[in-house]
């Protein structure tokens, strides 16, 4: 909705959610309800669906289903794109609690307990950021598509696999583009088995190509370059990473690059 900021609801009390609710109606004209959960688990299959533009989460879903931290980690390893604004609204007086839930990416943060807390404060907060979440005046801008998303995805690697120094010209290099591309979407399993099936070769022969591509990037460059741009740990009985190392740490970084976009 043009110029409307969408906010879901992930809270238990449902005094609390009603009051969030009538607060958010009562700005009809800027915010638009999106609704309301009391599972961590269907308010993250939500956001991926329906992309809200921002979350108002309390972190002690009691008296409903999942957790509001578990929701904030798995928010952080999932392609979301644009990432909500999420307001952390909390019972919680641990001061641990809190700053792993800042650590695990919440913008803001109410205590629920603190001196002149309401829910007017919470709605306060997001009409102050709503014309930087939006960023646009008429129309807001077009989400991309699948076959844009994937364009996206392969130039960030190809672009990142370049300044590691991966041979463009190995079948490898393709191969690691697709795994990386497959594990972001959620598939972590059977990488050799998909890629293989499109390429008409084998699972083993898949695999066996990515780790030359890998094997010979490490042999080809200087390890200083290398350490660069590939920051993960490697394991100490070994020179180079394996490409299921390899694949999830780029998997790891395209998540965040388009999460930031």
């Amino acid at each position: 909705m043009p110029n409307k900021l969408s906010v879901l609801i992930v809270e238990d009390n449902e005094d609390d959610a009603n009051a969030l609710t009538a607060e958010i109606n009562a700005h009809a004209d800027k915010l638009c309800f999106a609704g309301t959960s009391k599972s961590s688990i269907a308010a993250l299959d939500y956001i991926r669906n329906h992309k809200p533009h921002a979350v108002i989460l309390d972190l002690e879903l009691q008296g409903g289903y999942g957790d509001g931290l578990d929701l904030l980690e798995k928010l952080q390893s999932t392609v979301v794109c644009p990432k909500p604004y999420i307001i952390v609204n909390t019972n919680s007086p641990s001061i641990i609690t809190r700053n792993a839930a800042k650590r695990y990416g919440a913008d803001y943060e109410f205590a629920k307990w603190q001196k002149g807390y309401s829910p007017k404060m919470v709605i306060a907060q997001l009409l102050r950021v709503a014309p930087v979440i939006l960023g646009y005046e008429e129309e807001p801008p077009a989400p991309l598509n699948d076959q844009q998303l994937e364009i996206r995805m392969c130039e960030f690697l190809q672009d990142e696999f370049n300044k590691l120094g991966v041979c463009v010209k190995d079948v490898g290099y393709n191969y690691l583009v697709d795994a990386v591309i497959l594990a972001t979407k959620g598939e972590n399993n059977n990488l050799g088995k998909i890629i293989g099936e499109k390429a008409g070769i084998s699972s083993s022969g898949v695999m066996h190509s990515m780790q030359y591509t890998i094997d010979k990037t490490w042999k080809n460059n200087d390890i200083n370059h290398l350490q660069k741009h590939y920051t993960a740990p490697i394991r100490k009985d070994r020179y180079e990473p394996t490409s299921s190392e390899f694949v999830f740490f780029y998997k790891q970084k395209l998540i965040n690059h388009l999460n930031n976009y």
